[in-house]
């Protein structure tokens, strides 16, 4: 290689190595810094309200919209495209 290459090589991997470790301190000092202020706490909170309010409200719809469907099903073959609906009315 050239000397000009091996230098600019050199220089760019103790960029890149420098860059990642302070990518990694960085984010430890977020991890510490969320944990004294309860960032972890008020998302594990978020998180089960969610999971509550999602188990209460919205599964049980789902529940009742999936019988309703047993109960009430509709032939896929024997509607018409809309396509179809146009041309026999002469509107296509």
């Amino acid at each position: 290689m050239h000397p000009f290459s091996i230098v600019t090589a050199g220089i760019f991997v103790a960029g890149y190595i420098t860059a990642r470790w302070d990518l990694n301190t960085r984010l430890y000092e977020l991890a510490i810094f969320a944990w004294d202020h309860g960032v972890v706490t008020r998302t594990a909170k978020g998180f089960a309200v969610l999971s509550l309010f999602f188990f209460l409200f919205i599964l049980p719809f789902e529940r009742l919209a999936s019988r309703e469907v047993d109960l009430h099903p509709r032939a896929a073959a024997g509607g018409i495209s809309a396509r179809e609906q146009l041309r026999r009315r002469g509107s296509f």
